[in-house]
């Protein structure tokens, strides 16, 4: 029997997981495409991460992900439109019982998607498509039980949450969060960069990143992140169980993650520093297929 799609929270034990890839990384460096700051200032400063280390770092990852006791797929390889497979979350998401494939902003996402197919084709639900023209990024929804909270800045637009309304309105409250502009001062690619809710009330938030602050936001506890930290992708933890989080090994983030523990949560930290070199963390490289009831 196909397993079937099920997310209600962003912190339920996680059961089945798609991770990104670090394979083919990159591989046809004519076709890369710079689609956001962290990238363009990474390949200014240090240059674009390497294959190798990518593959190094996925594999501790994975291997802190089945100790946990999920279920891990890896997409195969995407056409050749495609050099980056690091960061599944975006490209799909699951809500209730349904998959939602994205509305991508850049064009050298587009076709990422096919690289998971064949993990979707052994998957039982129902299945959406944001429409042409309307933008809509995994990164940029959490959901949490009666709510669904969708971001809209540099990768994702109101009219996502529009569609995500219609679609769910009889079973989620859906919370529109415009974020912050880089004109404002504020670099918050996704919703996920500023805001997760956890699984003991808590959420992890920096404020500033977020243009309005809404009651169900504030009902969190909140475990606030400075910029420097937020930079650092210190919120882009991945949820799984509701007390145990796997989160980055960084100066960066310590205090974070020790402020978690304080929380009661269980820490696991892995060693990921060329994910976030493109701008993205551990909830960005994974997509989350199914977890049980938190």
């Amino acid at each position: 029997m196909a397993d079937c799609f099920g997310i209600c929270t962003e912190y339920g034990a996680l059961r089945h997981v798609i991770m990104g890839r670090g394979e083919g990384y990159h591989r046809d460096p004519a076709r890369v495409e710079i689609v956001n700051v962290t990238q363009a200032d990474t390949a200014r400063s240090t240059g674009h991460p390497g294959e190798a280390q990518l593959v190094g770092e996925f594999a501790a990852f994975r291997t802190a992900m089945e100790q946990a006791g999920v279920t891990v797929s890896v997409p195969g390889l995407a056409p050749d439109s495609v050099q980056d497979q690091t960061c599944p979350r975006d490209i799909g998401f699951v809500i209730g019982d349904t998959f939602v494939a994205a509305g991508m902003r850049v064009a050298s996402r587009v076709e990422e998607i096919e690289g998971i197919r064949h993990i979707l084709g052994d998957m039982d639900g129902p299945r959406l498509h944001v429409p042409d023209g309307v933008c809509l990024e995994g990164g940029d929804v959490l959901v949490d039980g009666p709510h669904v909270f969708v971001g809209y800045g540099q990768r994702s637009d109101a009219e996502g949450a529009a569609f995500l309304q219609a679609h769910f309105s009889d079973r989620f409250t859906v919370v529109p969060l415009p974020m912050r502009a880089l004109d404002e001062g504020e670099d918050i690619l996704h919703l996920d960069c500023a805001f997760q809710p956890l699984g003991l009330g808590h959420a992890l938030i920096y404020p500033d990143g977020l243009a309005t602050l809404p009651d169900a936001v504030r009902a969190y506890d909140w475990i606030e992140v400075t910029r420097k930290e937020a930079t650092a992708l210190a919120t882009n933890v991945i949820s799984v169980a509701p007390d145990h989080v796997i989160a980055r090994t960084a100066p960066d983030c310590a205090r974070v993650n020790a402020a978690l523990r304080a929380a009661g949560y269980k820490v696991t930290e892995v060693a990921f520093d060329a994910v976030p070199g493109t701008g993205g963390s551990f909830r960005c490289a994974t997509l989350p297929l199914s977890r049980a009831a938190a």
